[in-house]
């Protein structure tokens, strides 16, 4: 019977021995984070070979495991939240008894179904004036109940996080966006949203991404993948990692809600995104307010300084749209040019 994952236990988890090192991408936790017992973390790294691991992270981790490493020649042993290796163990638990016990959550019985829903806001370039015209959308999904209902995706991220299914959730809303945008306009291009943290190894991680990609009609060129919550991202050279990765493989990559919270002028310089997007905090009211203006300006110059087009989101008013573009924006998003719409669906 498999768990309820509302049941599982931050003390209960498993110690797994490994004949070969445990990495931290491979237990799927931050190259900063501090694995000792003193800590609160669902990773407890004994050596490195044995670790212990919360019920929790441990059965998010399960298929990841599965598909790219060699888990049946592992050891588990079930554990309570050891302060030191115990003398002796219980009985090992074999692989196949935990792929057929892990929780069954409702995150993964969305996915299955392919309830999830692909909305797409107008991204435009402005030409003479303040006439403009649609160059892409940024892709953003919804969950949908059996009886027609739309998740809403903060909904979604908060539930999948709480049941350890985001890197899961994450990869489906990729490869749902690649789908529903195939065969569409090709001088068009689709910003992707992705969550870095759940990115372990990008090579392994990213493959359904790609092997969709390689599917479509799509060209790398008019995708753009936006780094979204890396506010959880501790660790820049890991994130920077992932998006080589992807420029490497002739896509682009944008930083969301630069100018607010963790997203400051210097990590935009170290990252050096082919795309900035001013957040909605210095749009809103920028040609009243002489604050959100130098701000503004702030966020342009430094873009340019690293070869990357500015984007301002957020437009609501006529008056935001021309100040904004007088200073250089001439990609813009927001209300003003179109609420997220659903696309056709594509099965």
């Amino acid at each position: 019977m498999a768990a309820c994952p509302a049941c599982l236990s931050r003390n209960s988890g498993f110690l797994v021995h490994s004949d070969t090192p445990l990495t931290k991408d491979i237990l799927g936790v931050g190259r900063n984070d501090r694995l000792t017992p003193e800590g609160d973390g669902p990773v407890i790294l004994w050596d490195d070979r044995s670790a212990w691991i919360e019920e929790g992270h441990f059965y998010g981790m399960v298929e990841f495991w599965d598909r790219y490493f060699s888990p049946r020649q592992w050891r588990f042993h079930r554990l309570e939240r050891p302060g030191a290796l115990p003398a002796q163990l219980p009985d090992a638990v074999e692989w196949e008894w935990i792929l057929e016990n892990r929780p069954q959550v409702w995150i993964d019985t969305l996915i299955e179904r392919g309830a999830i829903r692909m909305f797409g806001q107008p991204i435009v370039e402005l030409g003479s004036g303040v006439q403009a015209h649609v160059i892409g959308y940024e892709l953003l999904a919804r969950g949908q109940e059996l009886s027609g209902e739309l998740i809403p995706p903060l909904v979604l991220i908060r539930e999948a996080r709480s049941q350890n299914r985001l890197f899961h959730l994450d990869r489906a809303c990729r490869v749902r966006a690649i789908q529903t945008v195939t065969d569409r306009p090709e001088d068009h291009v689709y910003f992707i949203n992705f969550i870095p943290s759940v990115i372990y190894v990008a090579e392994h991680c990213l493959e359904t991404t790609m092997a969709a990609i390689r599917n479509s009609t799509l060209t790398p060129r008019q995708i753009v993948f936006e780094v979204t919550e890396s506010e959880y991202v501790a660790d820049l050279d890991h994130l920077k990692s992932i998006l080589a990765y992807y420029r490497k493989n002739g896509f682009r990559y944008a930083l969301d809600d630069v100018g607010e919270g963790h997203n400051t002028i210097e990590r935009l310089r170290y990252l050096e995104p082919d795309i900035v997007k001013l957040d909605r905090k210095w749009v809103s009211g920028v040609h009243t307010h002489p604050d959100r203006s130098e701000k503004a300006r702030e966020v342009l110059e430094v873009s340019k300084e690293v070869g990357a087009i500015p984007l301002a989101e957020g437009v609501e008013e006529p008056e935001e749209a021309l100040v904004l573009k007088q200073m250089g924006y001439l990609w813009q998003q927001g209300y003003l040019y179109g609420k997220p719409a659903p696309f056709p669906d594509v099965r």
